[in-house]
């Protein structure tokens, strides 16, 4: 009787079982929304932004619908995530350019003092990503303000960006050996990586009582 009874708990609807698999269906399908929205390439800040808030609230929080959650948050945040990670990009090129001149053009221990501080700024600003799109999703603040934070956070929450930039390379590698699992990461690393980053932005939310709400 007992048995039956825990059987009908896990696999009947709003049992756990049923509820796991809905979270796991949810996580994928955002995942997908990210990858469609992000095709245009200029798109994937907005569509970072949107993946993080509807990850949270719809996953975590258990409110609302993925898909209307997520491209409420991709229209909102379109302008600035596009600025952002335009910036992002063009920064990033310069210093892989520089890298570039200089492994060709010099040589000794000048040069390899300047390419290793290009590729300290290029991991910097991959940090600043990891941190720049959740802000943007969450908060409502011109696009210099979220640069000047995400830089502060990259090094005043440093464990936490070290667990983000792990979460970025060990999926980056299942990629790189897999590549189609590119349809299949992007759900479970902003579900993963939300669980380091709630905890920082929390911490600079002007409004306390509203950890749901975004500027999404």
């Amino acid at each position: 009787m007992k048995k039956e009874k825990r059987e009908k708990s896990i696999f009947g609807f709003g049992g756990s079982f049923v509820e796991s698999c809905d979270k796991i269906f949810d996580v994928m399908a955002l995942g997908f929304l990210w990858f469609l929205c992000s095709l245009p390439i200029v798109t994937i800040g907005a569509s970072s932004a949107a993946l993080y808030y509807a990850m949270v609230k719809c996953i975590k929080h258990n409110d609302g619908y993925i898909a209307k959650e997520f491209f409420r948050s991709f229209m909102l945040n379109f302008k600035q995530g596009t600025i952002l990670w335009v910036l992002l990009v063009v920064c990033t090129l310069a210093m892989h350019l520089n890298i570039g001149i200089l492994m060709k053009e010099t040589d000794g221990y000048v040069g390899l003092f300047f390419i290793c501080v290009y590729v300290f700024v290029c991991i910097y600003l991959l940090a600043m990503a990891c941190y720049v799109f959740p802000a943007l999703s969450r908060y409502d603040m011109s696009c210099g303000w979220f640069v000047k934070l995400s830089l502060y956070m990259v090094v005043r929450y440093f464990g936490t960006t070290l667990a983000l930039l792990l979460v970025l390379v060990c999926m980056g590698a299942l990629v790189w050996k897999f590549p189609m699992l590119m349809f299949f990461v992007p759900g479970p690393m902003a579900f993963i990586m939300s669980d380091f980053l709630e905890g920082v932005l929390k911490k600079h939310e002007p409004n306390q009582e509203n950890t749901v709400e975004c500027n999404g």
